[in-house]
């Protein structure tokens, strides 16, 4: 019998349930989503060392932050209501949902 070792991830609560939805979706566990994902993990990096290529770990986090913080901003207003203005009384101003 082959011997496995454990590895340990720790995730935000978000990534948690998207990724157990994920494999219920597809009929199959986290772990084995997991095993197949470091399986060609690999490949993808050697992939990546390609001349003109490299790992994109560093550039993947910076956007994950991004879109976080995105996230959490209060979104502008519409274009529509942005450019309503008292003068314009021709324009209709779209609330926001």
């Amino acid at each position: 019998m082959q011997k496995v070792r454990n590895i340990t991830v720790s995730v935000s609560p978000e990534i948690y349930r998207q990724t157990r939805s994920l494999a219920a979706d597809y009929d199959t566990t986290v772990t084995e989503m997991i095993r197949f994902l470091l399986l060609l993990l690999p490949e993808a990096v050697d992939a990546a060392l390609k001349p003109g290529g490299r790992p994109q770990f560093a550039r993947a986090l910076a956007l994950r932050e991004q879109a976080a913080k995105m996230s959490t901003q209060t979104p502008p207003n519409s274009p529509q209501e942005s450019q309503c203005a008292p003068q314009n009384p021709s324009c209709i101003p779209v609330k926001s949902i």
